[in-house]
């Protein structure tokens, strides 16, 4: 069977929706750094007594309401990543961590017959060099309002960010042991707070839209969780996932949607694009989650 890739003729699309909330703290940093705040000249005086300077602390990255942001490159990057580590013992119809060098010398004719016969679903979903990949990950926004309650147990804690300040004490790479005096101190989203998720992909099979599942369900995994962004091995980025709607539009719905959306009095469902998907009822998108598990396990033997 010829893989289908997402410039070829329209067969399906989707956007897979659900929540994301931070279970140990989350450091996605800008590469910045911003000066240390205090609530009084009182407390200024005696931190720099104790500590003898005011340190500079890691950003991270923000939205346009100055709200905590996931972009959608990072959980794109842990989504495919965690995806090869599980799937490419299993075979290379599944992930495939390939050298392109050659291919990429080849015609563009050669490269597109072999990613059609060659290619494992974990390149067609995510891309290569040589192919655009049919999934894409939307930056998930904060939709946690408050959490004032924070504010007298977390260091420096600003309920405008969602944001606390932690200290780390810098590791000397070479000897693997605490450096003398020198702290590391950054802004980091404390547990509970919530971001929203749109993944969208085009041209999917069943078995690909089971691995997607499959990767979403990695962020609740026990054995071997998915993790964003920095200190992993702190056990930060911790994230616990929770599904939402499903929207999906078939190659035989497309005219009754166009007809749907243009005689739509509505302005709810005007919307063109993924934003105007169908959505499926809940029994429907039990039956397709069911449905792609059970293919996605028997097709990797059980």
């Amino acid at each position: 069977m010829t893989n289908q890739l997402k410039g070829d003729a329209f067969s399906n699309r989707y956007r897979i929706t659900g929540t994301l909330t931070t279970l140990s703290p989350l450091h996605i940093g800008t590469g910045e750094e911003r000066p240390m705040e205090f609530s009084s000249e009182d407390e200024r005086n005696k931190f720099m007594e104790k500590v003898g300077k005011i340190p500079n602390i890691s950003t991270i990255i923000t939205d346009h309401r100055c709200k905590p942001l996931i972009p959608g490159s990072s959980l794109r990057g842990v989504l495919r990543n965690w995806l090869l580590t599980v799937m490419e013992g299993i075979g290379t119809q599944w992930a495939v961590d390939r050298n392109y060098a050659e291919l990429l010398e080849e015609d563009q004719t050669e490269q597109i017959l072999q990613a059609q016969n060659d290619f494992s679903y974990l390149e067609l979903l995510f891309g290569t060099p040589v192919n655009a990949g049919k999934v894409e990950v939307w930056d998930a926004t904060c939709c946690t309002g408050d959490l004032e309650a924070m504010n007298d147990r977390l260091l420096g804690w600003d309920s405008r960010r969602l944001t606390y300040v932690d200290t780390s004490v810098a590791i000397d790479p070479a000897r693997g042991t605490a450096k003398n005096k020198l702290l590391y101190k950054a802004d980091v989203v404390p547990p509970g707070v919530t971001f929203e998720l749109n993944l969208v992909a085009q041209n999917l099979s069943d078995e690909e839209i089971g691995l997607v599942l499959l990767a979403l369900e990695g962020f609740n995994s026990q054995i071997y969780p998915i993790q964003v962004g920095a200190r992993g091995g702190r056990g930060y980025g911790r994230m616990e996932f929770e599904m939402g709607a499903i929207y999906r539009l078939e190659q035989d719905g497309v005219e009754e949607w166009i007809r749907n959306t243009l005689h739509a009095e509505s302005t709810d469902t005007k919307h063109a694009g993924f934003f105007g998907l169908p959505k499926l009822t809940e029994a429907e998108q039990e039956q397709k989650i069911k449905d792609v598990k059970d293919k996605l396990i028997a097709a990797i033997g059980g």
